[in-house]
């Protein structure tokens, strides 16, 4: 009997294989991706981290 595959297991491993694709077939444009996606996370540290220190 097969079992039901779990929500928590399922989606990032779709998420992994959609990436390895991503990257294999078009590397370069995977590159500006994420580099666009640090970027963005680091500039939202940046911005909690100025926030924090402005509170007191």
């Amino acid at each position: 009997m097969i079992q039901p595959t779990k929500a928590s297991r399922f989606l990032p491993t779709l998420l992994a294989i959609g990436a390895v694709f991503f990257i294999v077939r078009d590397p370069v444009k995977a590159a500006t991706v994420a580099t666009s996606a640090m970027d963005g996370l680091l500039k939202v540290a940046e911005s909690f981290a100025t926030f924090a220190s402005n509170l007191g």
